[in-house]
């Protein structure tokens, strides 16, 4: 979608008004349109816009961006320090790891890292992916099909294009801004960064990639064959006219369950609990990864979690997207299986922004491998730990790095310490 910024007359008399609700009206075609959604406030003078955008014809073609900032009054950022753009995991919601206060009462208001980040001064922006946005009630999922992994990565460049804009409209300038990309969003964030590497420098988005705990490419052979694997499988499905994952309505039931009949027998694992069955899916190990570090008894009864708040847990298994396509988690296993050729990472090698990698002992990519594939001279590295390599299902883990009590400490301020660092970088080009 090209961004056309209206005519300095225009702006003064329409779009500078409609700021005040963070909304800036761009044109493309007659179909390209940014709708209002709400402002919230977070904490103190720290709010929250959220709207939705339309970028083609069709019913489901629309992603919701995210903007949390500080302001001097309504409508006012303040002139920011730095900028990024956050791109969430699948099934994930940006408010559910970014912003989870803003969906469940069992911590802090203030406990997230958008909030931590935005609190120093950087704008923080994130996207919902299209496929997010499809209702739980949806039945029919021929629209699915063909919904791959290009299509987030091409709505992603199209939000960021447009978070510019409003940038520039809002009093901050043009400067690049980092992606951060967690599980799913990762090899997103990757795509993204090499997709410009054939742009002018004066053309470019990106400032630098904080990868959190996923990979586009894996070097581990395990990994590997285990996405040639889950490749074959995912084809076998859309062979067979199933379009759509909906393990997010699985996790979703299993949220509800737990949150308001605990006690009762789990219809998916009679042996446990509702509550049990809750910790059990969040913190089992696959046993590559877990999604949050666990604590179970000598009969293997998870009886509690070692980081983050089991309320917040079921709260967040609440909150997932119902579906995602099969065709992104297709294509996305297909990168990282390196059997067959896919355009996702025809750039990597031309990399040279700088690079965060972010891992967790317990999680997906506890130590990442892309960044090694790139060209970039300035990467860091840090993975959370805390037990042995052979304890490693039971330590931090996926999603504890975003929702973990301590993760503030652990994780967000060295991302924020980077960002800090790197706020006047010139080792890109």
């Amino acid at each position: 979608m090209k961004l056309l910024l209206v005519h300095s007359r225009i702006y003064k008399l329409f779009v500078y008004p409609l700021m005040v609700f963070g909304l800036f009206m761009i044109a493309d075609t007659a179909r390209s349109e940014i709708m209002y959604s709400q402002r919230t406030v977070l904490h103190d003078d720290i709010v929250h816009y959220t709207f939705d955008v339309d970028l083609g014809p069709e019913e489901f073609d629309t992603i919701r961006l995210h903007r949390v900032v500080r302001e001097r009054r309504p409508g006012k950022p303040i002139a920011t320090i730095d900028g990024i753009f956050m791109l969430p995991g699948s099934p994930n919601y940006f408010e559910a790891v970014f912003v989870p206060p803003s969906m469940t009462d069992s911590i802090p208001q203030d406990h997230s890292i958008a909030v931590t980040l935005a609190k120093n001064n950087v704008d923080v922006w994130g996207m919902d992916y299209a496929w997010a946005l499809v209702p739980r009630e949806t039945s029919d999922f021929g629209f699915m099909q063909g919904w791959g992994l290009e299509r987030d990565i091409d709505y992603a460049e199209q939000a960021l294009a447009l978070i510019r804009s409003i940038r520039v409209a809002t009093g901050q300038g043009k400067p690049r801004l980092h992606l951060l990309g967690f599980s799913y969003g990762v090899p997103i964030a990757y795509a993204i960064a090499g997709n410009e590497t054939q742009q002018p420098p004066g053309r470019r988005l990106v400032k630098g990639i904080i990868s959190v705990d996923y990979d586009l490419k894996v070097g581990d052979d395990t990994q590997r064959l285990v996405s040639c694997d889950s490749a074959m499988k995912g084809q076998d499905w859309v062979d067979a006219g199933i379009f759509q994952n909906d393990s997010g309505t699985l996790l979703m039931l299993v949220g509800e369950l737990a949150k308001y009949w605990p006690d009762d027998t789990s219809p998916f694992i009679p042996v446990f609990t509702n509550w049990e069955t809750a910790l059990f899916l969040g913190a089992f190990d696959d046993p590559l990864w877990h999604f949050v570090g666990g604590e179970f008894n000598e009969y293997g009864i998870p009886t509690g979690l070692s980081f983050t708040e089991p309320e917040l847990l079921v709260d967040l298994f609440m909150s997932v997207p119902p579906f995602v396509p099969r065709q992104a988690i297709i294509d996305l296993n297909t990168a990282r299986c390196d059997e067959v050729d896919v355009p996702f990472d025809d750039q990597l090698g031309e990399i040279s922004v700088p690079i965060l990698a972010v891992g967790a002992a317990g999680g997906a990519s506890p130590q990442p491998y892309t960044h090694s594939l790139t060209a970039s001279q300035d990467v860091r590295q840090f993975t959370i730990q805390f037990l042995p390599d052979e304890l490693h299902s039971l330590d931090f883990g996926h999603a504890d790095l975003l929702t973990a009590n301590d993760a503030e400490e652990l994780v967000w301020q060295p991302i924020l310490d980077w960002i800090l660092d790197h706020q006047s970088s010139r080792t890109y080009p």
